[in-house]
């Protein structure tokens, strides 16, 4: 018995319907990472020439406004907020309020836009798929991503791994506007929490200066818990 014969543009179809986007993968690692509200507390480490040392801090995060404090000894009571395009830093000491840009440094090689950054990634950046790759055991999609024409992001190019099967994203390097390395990272554990995936260890290396790495663990997590909407304002940083 001979098999029907399938018109070739049946099959191109179908081929078509088949393969996803890149576009429609970035949207759900989007969506894989997205939550109405979040309460977290964690930890990060910066490691140097000197050493290394730990910061620990209190996180609170909702749509696009986000509020951190710190709760170490030697940073205590600093706090940086996030509010639409906005992020300040609130330093008990001199009881000043300073503007910062998304780029600039809070500490090692955590950026504020690293800790504050909730925008989707389609609205900053095209993305296209650069094919597939086996990472630490794990099929997944290699994403490129180059930055929007009038965005202003910290990191204009990325490369960006994102798991097949879930779409957790596993590793990103990020990139000058000429392609020169300027970070890796590296998600060492993924947790459940309350049915999402939330990355609890994370390592960031220095691409540029050599010994030089910041890790980001979350200890614990709270999600989609009522937050007031006076803890994401000016006031709530001298409070």
């Amino acid at each position: 018995m001979k098999l029907p014969v399938i018109p070739f543009f049946l099959l191109f179809l179908a081929l078509t319907l088949s393969a996803q986007s890149a576009e429609e993968i970035v949207r759900r690692a989007d969506d894989a990472m997205d939550y109405e509200s979040a309460t977290m507390k964690a930890r990060m480490v910066n490691t140097d020439r000197f050493g290394a040392k730990t910061i620990e801090y209190t996180a609170w995060a909702r749509g696009t406004n986000f509020l951190m404090e710190f709760t170490s000894e030697a940073e205590y009571g600093q706090k940086i907020l996030r509010t639409d395009d906005r992020i300040y830093h609130f330093f008990p000491d001199s009881e000043a309020i300073f503007t910062k840009s998304k780029g600039d440094s809070v500490v090692g090689l955590i950026s504020y836009d690293d800790v504050t950054n909730e925008s989707d990634m389609l609205d900053n950046y095209d993305v296209s798929l650069e094919g597939e790759e086996i990472l630490k055991g794990i099929s997944c999609y290699k994403i490129s991503m180059r930055v929007k024409k009038g965005k202003r992001v910290a990191y204009p190019n990325q490369l960006v791994w994102i798991e097949k099967a879930t779409y957790t994203i596993w590793r990103v390097e990020m990139f000058t506007r000429g392609y020169k390395p300027l970070k890796t990272m590296e998600i060492r554990e993924v947790r459940d929490f309350e049915g999402r995936k939330i990355a609890t260890d994370i390592l960031i290396i220095d691409d540029v200066r050599k010994g030089v790495s910041s890790e980001i663990f979350i200890d614990h997590v709270e999600l989609n818990r009522p937050i007031a909407d006076s803890k994401f304002t000016r006031r709530e940083l001298t409070r």
